[in-house]
């Protein structure tokens, strides 16, 4: 098939076109950013994906992908992969102005009948109705007649996303059979795992729910760290003893940094027009006060605090990916009471 990857260059736009030109499709990368777009096209990945650097060459050698700016390929692909990021604006509401504008200025005028399109970035409930809505207004064209529309969430881990990509069951979120069966013959060009039949919205909620099931969890265990604090109790010795050959325990260790990309926005999707939700915005206050914690905790140690090295600006281990790291805030924290940061 011929595949066009929107959003190419990104942390996971990169790794599933490679994926996809592993599998034996010729794709094509689309991204705005041509200097980033020029670095890839030189055989460099500009941050850590295990395996990437090896299939980019293979396939560039051999001339199963492209990187451009140029969106016009998208009148000759099977397959269109939308994997724009979507963040949320300054009052925390979903901002999707940029996926919308793609549908209807870019997707919309080069799209031709057959197509599948794929959103795979994590937007909130309703969204692939909207973009649905959206086809037809402009064009038309009935989803599951003359094009398919599914939503089929990546739920990889960053620097891995290559191998779990080609293994993590997919959840394939479709109108009607038709267009989940075309899903899932594309898919299982490259991953051979389930395919599990969901509505948009179910799928749509489905992606959250997987950030924000860890999202909460590390909530608990730093719960659970400052009320150790308070009794005098090493948390982590605890909950390294209680997770251990104990099957229905898997607690996270606590950390100060709690954040990304992802798990910052998701919760705010779900959040954003119901009238509760005590349990998620909870969980935002406990992770995103912890620089503000651990700052007074130290400073009742070292009252007088004038230099401060913080080690580690990623949110993950191991990844280059600095993004909502809460790192950056507790640098803030840190100058706000007179300190000297070095990072």
């Amino acid at each position: 098939m011929i595949v066009s990857v929107i959003g190419a260059g990104g942390h996971v736009g990169l790794p599933f076109s490679l994926v996809c030109a592993k599998a034996g499709h010729k794709v094509y990368g689309i991204d705005r950013n041509q200097e980033l777009l020029n670095i890839i096209s030189n055989g460099e990945v500009p941050y850590i994906e295990y395996g990437a650097m090896e299939i980019l060459h293979e396939q560039l050698d051999n001339g199963n992908i492209e990187f451009t700016v140029n969106p016009s390929y998208i009148k000759d692909s099977d397959v269109v992969a939308i994997m724009l990021g979507t963040p949320v604006d300054e009052e925390n509401n979903p901002r999707l102005n940029d996926l919308f504008n793609f549908v209807d200025y870019t997707l919309i005028p080069f799209m031709k009948k057959g197509t599948l399109v794929l959103l795979r970035s994590t937007v909130a409930p309703g969204t692939t109705e909207r973009v649905r809505d959206r086809i037809f207004d402009k064009s038309g064209w009935i989803e599951g007649q003359d094009y398919h529309l599914v939503f089929c969430p990546e739920r990889v881990l960053q620097t891995r996303s290559i191998e779990e990509t080609q293994t993590l069951p997919q959840l394939i979120g479709a109108f009607g059979e038709i267009s989940y069966h075309v899903a899932k013959v594309f898919n299982l060009t490259y991953n051979q795992s389930e395919q599990i039949h969901l509505t948009p919205r179910e799928a749509e909620i489905g992606k959250l729910m997987t950030n924000m099931y860890r999202y909460v969890t590390f909530a608990l265990a730093n719960e659970f760290w400052i009320i150790g604090e308070k009794q005098g109790v090493n948390i982590e010795k605890v909950t390294k003893a209680i997770n251990h050959n104990y099957k229905r325990m898997d607690l996270p260790l606590p950390g100060p940094n709690v954040g990304g990309p992802c798990l910052f926005k998701d919760g705010r999707f779900l959040l954003s027009d119901i009238p509760f939700g005590d349990l998620i915005q909870t969980s935002f206050l406990i992770n995103e006060g912890m620089p503000d914690y651990i700052f007074n905790r130290i400073r009742l140690l070292q009252p007088k605090i004038k230099k401060v090295l913080i080690l580690g600006a990623a949110f993950k281990a191991n990844c280059d990916d600095t993004r909502n790291s809460l790192s950056f805030k507790m640098k803030k924290v840190c100058e706000r009471h007179g300190a000297k940061v070095f990072m």
